[in-house]
């Protein structure tokens, strides 16, 4: 696990980024929370229903993308006063994750805007239990990789 934060003197730009660029739109949502004057949740869940002539309709649980929930996560910012806390439980896209490191099951990715700065950590979900520690390096590698891609300035979190 990884614990960054992005350099506080680009802190606006990145929320600008975030909320009107497609920067992390790739990304699965799980939930968003923002505290602005009331709490708001957004369950990232996506029911699909899958139609099967022969059979009763299928349910599938998927999460929907950063790139559906950020005009009505930026609506909601836009309307009211300045977020007092934004929290955003990314995830790597279910179907891509074995691209990672086959033991995947599943890679966070959880910002918490807060007091004016934001913060990442890193989380993984193993397939099969292990203690050894591949999965989280290469998950915390890939992250770096992209947030230096993306040109989001990150510092370590000490």
């Amino acid at each position: 696990m990884i614990a960054v934060h992005v350099d506080t003197t680009g802190t606006k730009e990145f929320m600008n980024r975030l909320l009107k660029d497609d920067v992390l739109d790739t990304f699965e949502v799980r939930g968003v929370e923002m505290t602005i004057g009331t709490r708001i949740s957004i369950d990232g869940n996506l029911i699909i229903q899958k139609e099967n002539l022969d059979e009763s309709p299928e349910k599938q649980q998927g999460y929907t993308t950063w790139e559906a929930l950020r005009p009505l996560v930026f609506a909601i910012i836009k309307t009211g006063a300045k977020p007092k806390q934004v929290k955003i439980i990314f995830s790597f896209k279910t179907e891509n994750v074995k691209d990672i490191h086959p033991n995947a099951a599943a890679l966070f990715l959880n910002m918490v805007y807060e007091n004016d700065t934001v913060n990442f950590t890193t989380a993984t979900a193993q397939k099969d239990f292990s203690l050894e520690k591949s999965l989280d390096d290469s998950w915390d590698e890939w992250v770096r990789s992209f947030f230096i891609m993306k040109n989001i300035s990150v510092i370590d979190r000490e």
